[in-house]
């Protein structure tokens, strides 16, 4: 498996339900478009595959699946995915060709681009501010595409919060930043700046003293 996030084999009970419903397989990977060349994407769709054939009664381990994957492929990955089963013959399989394709597309400074463009995040662009809502977007889209060889998060949720408050806007350095509590999550941190950008935009905003802890 490509991404080490396992998707769990649906009981036989459920398979027999889900069989029964119409869903439609995810969409067709054609390695010309470059949107494939984002590891984040692709990721994304193998685990959509994954759970679509787990749905549909086929087990990732068996040869149906193997084969299923080829009518989902177009453009050089096709290729790529008949020469696997030409070399491996027997010992092809699902799980085998994902680590293949994701060789093949995915290029090898990708980790290193996204290390790059956490560590200059910032929120501005231009020299104006994106906005708190942009930007923590983006910092949750780097964090979801930011994952070691086993699938985990390599940002803590910890990091991601410190991260948005050293960018704060500097009057919000003695207006919201003293009312920071312990137990603020990053989404409160995001509503509560979210808000004071607001009020910014339309008033004065008079600094609040720093809550026991």
């Amino acid at each position: 498996m490509t991404t080490g996030i396992v998707t769990p084999e649906t009981s036989s009970k459920m398979s027999k339900r889900m069989k029964s419903i119409k869903i439609d397989a995810p969409e067709n990977l054609n390695s010309g478009d470059k949107k494939w060349r984002d590891s984040w994407y692709l990721d994304t769709w193998v685990n959509a595959i994954q759970r679509w054939l787990s749905m549909k009664g086929i087990r990732l381990q068996s040869k149906e699946a193997l084969d299923f994957i080829g009518f989902k492929l177009q453009g050089s990955a096709l290729t790529t995915y008949n020469f696997h089963l030409i070399k491996e013959k027997d010992k092809a399989s699902f799980f085998s060709f994902m680590l293949v394709l994701r060789e093949f597309l995915i290029p090898s400074t990708s980790k290193d681009l996204l290390w790059k463009e956490w560590e200059a995040a910032t929120p501005y662009k231009d020299r104006r501010h994106m906005g708190i809502k942009t930007f923590a977007n983006w910092l949750e889209e780097l964090q979801i595409k930011l994952i070691d060889k086993d699938g985990n998060q390599c940002i803590l949720e910890e990091v991601k919060c410190r991260k948005f408050l050293n960018h704060l806007p500097g009057y919000m350095e003695t207006t919201l930043v003293p009312q920071i509590l312990d137990s603020w999550t990053f989404n409160d941190l995001v509503k509560k700046a979210e808000s004071y950008e607001a009020v910014r935009k339309h008033g004065r905003i008079s600094a609040a003293p720093k809550p026991a802890r």
